[in-house]
């Protein structure tokens, strides 16, 4: 069956956000006082929701001290973010594509709302997108299948005819809970051994590559 409609991930897959994100939380710990992390703990995970990164990395006593260094987060990310952040080579030519063809478009992030929709303009390609989903707007975050299945049901679209592309494994697992087709992108933020581990139906180097699954 043809493919219909795609759910794409947006840190990793579409837009290269590693260094705004690991300068956006390095920043904000030391706003807080709290202990540093290096670049390589925040990186391994880098996909999951912002308070699950959190997590990982610090010591949080408690959830006021989480709100609070998320509030850090959020304003020390859309100030880092504005000058850092870029798409990767050929999205702009692949999603324009893609859209002329009359797939629909859309993004399933663990991203904030307000970053996402700010990032998506200043990047030129929210106009091509029919839905646009961050992490306030599930209950279930990555790897749950929550968002492939809102992304479903409000595009009406079937499992064998939409096509989840992202990064990490938190997305093709998302994918695979929802039985959509899926695809990881090599030039992401987890390694191509990861990536199989999950066993996505596809595996692509370059985002020009998706051309070839849709045709």
């Amino acid at each position: 069956m043809a493919i219909k409609t795609i759910i794409l991930d947006f840190d990793g897959t579409i837009a290269d956000t590693r260094k705004s994100i690991i300068l956006s939380i390095q920043s904000s710990l030391a706003e807080a006082e709290m202990q540093p992390a290096d670049e390589e703990q925040i990186k391994a995970y880098i996909g999951l929701p912002l308070k699950d990164i959190l997590k990982k990395i610090a010591d949080i006593p408690d959830d006021a001290t989480m709100e609070k260094l998320v509030a850090i987060y959020r304003k020390r990310y859309n100030e880092i973010a504005e000058n850092c952040v870029k798409l990767f080579p050929n999205v702009m030519r692949v999603l324009d594509e893609l859209y002329q063809k009359g797939i629909t478009i859309t993004v399933a992030s663990s991203k904030g709302r307000g970053a996402l929709l700010l990032l998506l303009d200043k990047l030129g390609v929210r106009d091509y997108m029919t839905l646009i989903l961050g992490e306030q707007d599930i209950h279930h975050k990555k790897p749950a299948p929550d968002m492939a299945l809102l992304i479903m049901e409000e595009t009406n679209s079937k499992p064998d005819e939409t096509l989840v592309i992202g990064d990490t494994i938190y997305d093709i697992a998302m994918g695979h809970g929802a039985h959509c087709l899926t695809c990881g992108v090599k030039y992401g933020y987890n390694s191509t051994a990861q990536l199989k581990s999950e066993q996505p139906d596809y595996l692509i180097d370059n985002f020009s590559e998706l051309l070839e699954i849709v045709n």
